[in-house]
């Protein structure tokens, strides 16, 4: 009997572009009252969780007359990117690719640094949700990515062997997240975060339809 494969996609930034979004966000927020963002900061961030995520609205909460709280101003941000998060289509090659893994037999599942409830909401908007045999997010682990939790849960959750399996992914932590798994990784970098070093990955693509499925599973 064949061993069990898994092709682990990322979410942001993978499936659909909200890093793009997010970035054009905080951008036009912030220059509204006057600050700056900061993308070198922000690209650091890209693929994690944590404290070092909400520099921006960090920034908005300590300014000279902000009414706000920091977690009012997180809130808000949060509800005003989902509803755009909502409008955007899947990232080319998305839906394909899963119907070629599908028809392969391969096990798919998604391992994010996002919570859950913002994965699931974006996931059921595109209407594939039902497509995934597993869906790992910050909620289910101690440390997100660059750490190797969220991908060492998705092997558990699938019983499926490190070797066996290979990881999408758009961001630096990412990969290095699916490296410390000990998975195979493919990076598929947007337009913010081409520019940055993925040599540990497997290979550089420019969009998930250049994806050849047979070069890493048998």
């Amino acid at each position: 009997m064949a061993a069990k494969q898994a092709l682990i996609f990322d979410f942001d930034g993978l499936i659909i572009d909200t890093e793009s979004a997010e970035v054009a966000a905080w951008q036009k927020e912030l220059k509204e009252v006057g600050l700056e963002f900061s993308l070198d900061n922000y690209l650091e961030t890209i693929g994690t969780n944590g404290p070092a995520i909400q520099y921006p609205a960090r920034m908005l909460a300590d300014r000279p007359g902000e009414t706000r709280t920091f977690e009012q101003i997180m809130e808000e941000h949060t509800m005003r990117s989902i509803e755009a998060g909502l409008k955007l289509p899947p990232l080319p090659g998305v839906l394909e690719l899963l119907d070629r893994a599908e028809k392969a037999g391969i096990l798919l599942a998604i391992g994010s640094s996002s919570g859950y409830f913002w994965i699931s909401t974006l996931v059921d908007g595109l209407g594939i949700k039902e497509r995934f045999d597993t869906i790992v997010t910050f909620d289910d682990v101690e440390l997100a990515k660059p750490a190797p939790d969220i991908y060492l849960k998705v092997l558990e959750n699938l019983g499926v062997a490190p070797e066996n399996a290979l990881v999408l992914e758009d961001s630096v932590n990412g990969a290095l997240a699916a490296r410390r798994a000990g998975i195979r990784v493919v990076a598929v970098p947007t337009s913010i975060s081409a520019h940055l070093d993925y040599s540990m990955a497997e290979e550089v693509l420019s969009s998930l339809a250049e994806l050849k499925l047979d070069k890493y599973f048998h």
